[in-house]
């Protein structure tokens, strides 16, 4: 059975993460735990344990199948949050993407992306059930590898279908003395296409029912997959590092997409890291 962990404070956009996880947990055997901090909006005890009750209902209304708890946890954020999601399958969030507490917010998912050793999902306030694509950024780390794993297992279990994005830009050309060095760029598309061709091969075997679409386009990482991903039901990639720093740790193109994707984001820890 799936666990999913689901961090609630009161706002419109935990709400919406809640409901995002109902809508996954409809799909399959899944137990989804609700979990408010201390110390967050809901602060006052009988207030909060109104609210998850509440919650809980919302919930079992979406997925009648699923079980469901929900609990008041002592701490502070986000430590006390991915405490509690350590065992969990999937941590789901949600964000706000405009107004005054955008950056803020922003600024709090990329320190939880960046902390987290499970998958973390971010969802916009603005989320609305989809049957569309998932879709996957391919790097060269092997976090990457293992975001694959979690998208296409995410898509089977959805019913959804899988669409795997390998981004690519030539290289720096190298300098040997006097001589520039330029690679061929259909040296390197073909490369590419090879990692593309080899992640696909492996996924067929492990989900012969998925239908799965490669797509390898030419230009920066965060840009191609933000244009692929418009419409699609989940955008997932891969962490390569965890850590404290989470500017630094996360990088530019995992940066880019919290802060800039209209569709729930998935960051996958690489896990070699996992405790």
């Amino acid at each position: 059975m799936k666990t999913i962990v689901v961090g609630f404070d009161g706002t419109n956009a935990s709400l919406v993460a809640m409901d995002w996880a109902a809508e996954r947990a409809a799909h399959g055997s899944t137990r989804v735990e609700i979990v408010t901090i201390g110390g967050t909006i809901l602060s006052d005890e009988s207030q909060s344990g109104a609210s998850l009750r509440t919650a809980e209902l919302r919930v079992r209304d979406s997925a009648p199948d699923c079980e469901v708890t929900s609990r008041l946890v002592e701490g502070t954020m986000p430590a006390a949050l991915l405490e509690q999601a350590a065992a969990a399958d999937l941590l789901v969030v949600g964000a706000h993407r405009n107004g005054a507490a955008s950056s803020i917010m922003s600024a709090r998912f990329l320190r939880l992306a960046a902390e987290s050793a499970v998958p973390i999902v971010v969802v916009p306030d603005h989320w609305s059930p989809s049957d569309a694509a998932v879709v996957v950024g391919l790097s060269g780390h092997e976090a990457s590898s293992h975001a694959v794993e979690v998208a296409a297992g995410e898509a089977d279990a959805t019913g959804a279908s899988l669409v795997i994005v390998r981004a690519w830009e030539m290289p720096v050309p190298r300098v040997e003395g006097p001589i520039s060095l330029r690679a061929s760029p259909i040296q390197v598309r073909a490369q590419h296409a090879k990692v593309l061709r080899d992640a696909n091969q492996r996924l067929r075997v492990a989900y012969p029912r998925l239908l799965i679409e490669q797509v390898l386009s030419h230009g920066d990482t965060a840009g191609v997959l933000l244009e692929r991903a418009r419409n699609a039901s989940l955008l997932v990639i891969g962490m390569a590092h965890r850590g404290v720093l989470a500017d630094t740790l996360l990088g530019p193109v995992t940066h880019e997409l919290l802060t800039h994707s209209t569709v729930p984001v998935c960051i996958v820890p690489n896990a070699a890291l996992a405790d």
